[in-house]
């Protein structure tokens, strides 16, 4: 069987790698660079400027970052090269268009591509606003932010979800002055409000401003500097702005009407990952979903193994999902007010970091874990963290909700000490009014 998948990020590559290993010939087209925005312009570096600059051995001197990503990038880029090449896939650098459900247009060399199964793995972009058009220069994307020449002394950052807080940490340890701006009533508007108002009391404290509930009424470029004029009459004034308000699928390549598109421009998928036409199979930010790597790395499994023959679905009931700003936030399964709006009568638990040994012996003693259970079942339903390896402790609490797990199951499950895993099993505890280590 002859496969092709277009785009050669988290959900191309992995697509490639398990229809290569499953016996199909596979030729993988990218345009750009192996490992798409998470590897080049997103995850990868992002996490490695923070970890940089929280190490205060570490330069912020912007040349010093930016070469200590390029090495980390690099390195994982020649792995995975390594990687396809010996699973045997064929890589092609090119733009292609998908033009009816067998064939591709390779455009650098005009060839017509036919193939048995074709994966569309081709990701997203960032979003532009009216008023607001990216210049490079002065208003810039996510992605504009890896040309600058020099670290900005002011950055106003438009929208504060994920992205947009991430980088107001970033841009805050290198030492300029932050401001963010967001319509939504909150910062990380889209996590359990708890979560939120925790890391609005951060920022507060590391002096990152932020204005909530807000919208742009007006935007002016005046000399070296960025006004924009807010719906709460404050005037946000910067040397530059970071639009970062959501993302746009790439779905420009489908120029067959027989593919079905959505409204946002994704490309419409069914519980196993497969297009309108029953051949053809998408995967990654491309279907308008999770826009998250490791979700994009599940569909990509899931699409492949079905354009072989399998019968996989998508579960996307218990998805880990991880920022990296102030401190780290990560979650799993229903927020407290979704919980409550589907009819669960809840309970919860919740342990602060403060009262952790181990949060005090590396000085990260800000942030809570909070377990939500179902007060009938006792069944968990959802867990939130905010505080030092959020990122590292949610698989526990998600592994209990995918397994279904009640609290009083976990209740007597030793942890290690000191560590901030214990945390987790106190938050267990307080569910039923029992953490031994919480003041009341």
């Amino acid at each position: 069987m002859k496969a092709c998948v277009i785009g050669g990020g988290p959900a191309g590559y992995v697509s490639a790698l398990v229809l290569r290993r499953s016996g199909a010939e596979v030729f993988l087209i990218e345009k750009e660079e192996l490992g798409g925005t998470c590897l080049n312009k997103g995850c990868i570096p992002t996490k490695t400027l923070i970890h940089s600059l929280k190490n205060s051995s570490f330069s912020t001197d912007l040349q010093t970052l930016m070469d200590k990503k390029d090495k980390v990038v690099d390195t994982q880029k020649k792995g995975l090269t390594m990687l396809l090449k010996q699973s045997g896939v064929k890589v092609i650098k090119s733009e292609a268009e998908l033009i009816d459900p067998k064939t591709l247009f390779i455009k650098n060399t005009g060839e017509k591509l036919q193939a048995d199964r074709i994966i569309i793995a081709t990701g997203s972009r960032p979003r532009q606003l009216p008023m607001l058009n990216f210049d490079g220069e002065r208003i810039l994307s996510s992605d504009d932010l890896w040309n600058l020449k020099k670290i900005p002394q002011s950055i106003t950052i438009i929208g504060a979800g994920a992205i947009g807080c991430e980088f107001a940490w970033i841009f805050h340890l290198m030492g300029s002055k932050v401001t963010l701006v967001e319509l939504m009533p909150r910062v990380l508007p889209m996590e359990d409000e708890e979560i939120s108002r925790e890391v609005e009391k951060l920022f507060k404290r590391k002096k990152i401003e932020f204005h909530t509930g807000v919208k742009i009424e007006d935007l002016k470029v005046v000399e070296n500097s960025v006004h924009i004029t807010l719906s709460n009459g404050k005037i946000a004034t910067s040397e530059v702005v970071l639009v970062s308000v959501g993302r746009d699928f790439n779905s420009d390549c489908v120029k067959t009407s027989e593919i079905k598109v959505g409204k946002r421009k994704e490309i419409v998928v069914n519980e196993k990952m497969q297009c309108s036409v029953e051949d053809v199979f998408a995967a990654g930010d491309v279907t308008g979903g999770w826009l998250l790597a490791h979700v994009a790395y599940r569909e990509a499994e899931v699409a492949a193994k079905n354009a072989m023959g399998h019968n996989e679905k998508m579960d996307y009931s218990v998805i880990p999902s991880t920022i990296y700003t102030v401190t780290e936030v990560a979650s799993v399964g229903l927020k407290e007010n979704e919980a409550v709006e589907k009819g669960f009568d809840i309970k919860k638990g919740i342990f602060p970091y403060r009262a952790s040994g181990k949060a005090h012996i590396i000085g990260e003693i800000d942030g809570f874990i909070k377990v939500i259970a179902d007060k009938e079942s006792d069944t968990i339903i959802g867990a939130h963290i905010v505080g030092a390896d959020a990122s590292e402790l949610i698989h526990e609490l998600a592994l209990a909700i995918k397994l279904k797990a009640k609290s009083k199951d976990l209740y007597d499950l030793i942890h290690s000490h000191p560590t901030l895993s214990e945390c987790v099993g106190e938050a267990i505890k307080d569910i039923s009014g029992e953490a031994i280590h919480k003041l009341r």
